[in-house]
């Protein structure tokens, strides 16, 4: 069995490894696919430092070589997505049973072995069983749907509010998508006008560029209330306090993503138009319900759709694309093919 690491920043190596169950609730799953995000290349560039070495990628789908006596929900040859958080288990929270709000959720890749590997041995509570109607590189977006969903359920926005959506890269586009779907009304601010009509390409009505008529712009779509809420989704181009002047007073703003850069903002502007701010992070709740989300076609993922490689491109896909990165380029995810 094959595992690639990254022992050290900019560095990707391949190792022989042996995955075997130890419990009778546990899978071992042959994984088919992964996803290449831009934050696997942050890890790989070190300007994110997990515990090195670390084995990279955070979503992935595999299928079920073998269940354990105890496995209720799987059995062989099962195609699953392997959740890509998973609780603690020692937290305040996770002893209590309420291991949705863990304190120390475990992230593959990150604070965890991620699924950059031949065969993955997961627990059964892990595992989510697709159904044929979600392909593949469909299913490699559950964990990004599932997040969407809980920024969805924080902003807990009346049907047909507007919805600022700061960053139009793979999460903003698709929580564009479910707020429509949601009957809110989305308004996706960018400065890459290639983001932005693949936007318009998935039916997202109002996307708007990060210029100096943005807040004119927001007013004139809201007849001048602004924004009910506003969503920044992370490492994005856009300063951080943007959403402040965007949001209306007293509204909801929510900072998502996968990790978060250092940033200083001036909080004046969200103090005075009593702003409530707020983060999401991980989608341990929702991955059922993204899945179903996929199968009702409520998300078009045909614009973004990755580019698939195979394994054997995998570490120089990791240097080119972080190069583009260091450049200050946008980088989309793209696929790895394990078969």
């Amino acid at each position: 069995m094959q595992i690639w690491k990254i022992p050290s920043p900019k560095s990707l190596v391949r190792e022989e490894g042996v995955e075997t169950l130890e419990t009778p609730t546990q899978a071992k799953i042959r994984i088919t696919n992964v996803l290449l995000t831009p934050s696997d290349l942050r890890v790989w560039r070190g300007s994110v430092k997990p515990q090195y070495p670390v084995v990279p990628c955070r979503f992935a789908v595999g299928i079920v070589g073998e269940a354990g006596a105890d496995c209720l929900s799987v059995e062989k040859n099962t195609r699953v997505y392997l959740r890509d958080s998973l609780p603690c288990g020692q937290c305040e929270q996770c002893l209590s049973g309420h291991g949705e709000n863990c304190l120390h959720m475990q992230t593959a890749g990150m604070d965890r072995e991620g699924f950059l590997r031949d065969f993955a041995v997961a627990e059964e509570s892990a595992l989510c069983a697709l159904p044929p109607s979600v392909s593949d590189t469909d299913a490699l977006f559950v964990g990004v749907v599932s997040l969407c969903e809980a920024v969805i359920d924080r902003l807990n926005a009346p049907k047909g509010s507007h919805i600022a959506v700061f960053g139009a890269g793979e999460i903003g586009n698709l929580l564009c998508q479910l707020l429509i779907y949601h009957q809110a009304v989305p308004i996706l601010i960018d400065s890459d006008e290639k983001r932005l009509s693949a936007a318009a390409a998935c039916g997202i009505y109002y996307t708007l560029p990060a210029d100096e008529q943005l807040l004119p712009s927001i007013a004139r779509l809201t007849g001048g209330r602004m924004a009910a809420c506003s969503v920044y989704t992370s490492y994005n181009t856009m300063p951080a306090d943007l959403p402040y002047e965007a949001t209306s007073v007293g509204g909801t703003v929510v900072y998502t993503g996968y990790g978060f850069p250092s940033t200083k903002t001036s909080l004046k502007p969200a103090l005075d138009r009593r702003l409530t701010l707020t983060a999401v992070t991980d989608s341990y709740n929702n991955c059922t319900a993204a899945i179903n989300l996929l199968v009702n076609k409520a998300v078009n993922l045909a614009p973004i759709a990755p580019e698939v490689f195979s394994a054997a491109e995998a570490e120089q896909l990791f240097a080119s694309r972080a190069e583009e990165m260091a450049e200050g380029k946008n980088v989309k995810c793209c696929a790895l093919n394990l078969l």
